[in-house]
């Protein structure tokens, strides 16, 4: 597995994917600064993935819960609902 491949996944997929493949990591949140939408409390997904002397340092973020992915096909869909929905068409 590619450290870029979880990218954008919401956490919880990404670590039971991580867990399978046995690679070790570590994870920190990093703060949303987007002034625009509201941002969840509760889910995160992958932002960054930094492999460091063999472990993945996984930086996860709180998605955005009004932000519109496909507005011109009225889709409104947070970033990890967006992230299950590619991983599922792959």
């Amino acid at each position: 597995m590619e450290h870029t491949s979880i990218l954008g996944f919401p956490w919880q997929l990404a670590q039971s994917l991580l867990q399978a493949a046995s690679i070790p990591f570590t994870t920190k949140i990093e703060k949303n600064y987007n002034r625009f939408f509201s941002v969840s409390s509760e889910e995160c997904y992958v932002g960054r993935v930094i492999v460091l002397d063999g472990i993945w340092e996984i930086v996860l973020f709180h998605p955005m819960v009004a932000s519109h992915v496909a507005e011109s096909y009225v889709v409104r869909s947070n970033e990890v609902q967006y992230a299950k929905k590619l991983m599922e068409e792959n």
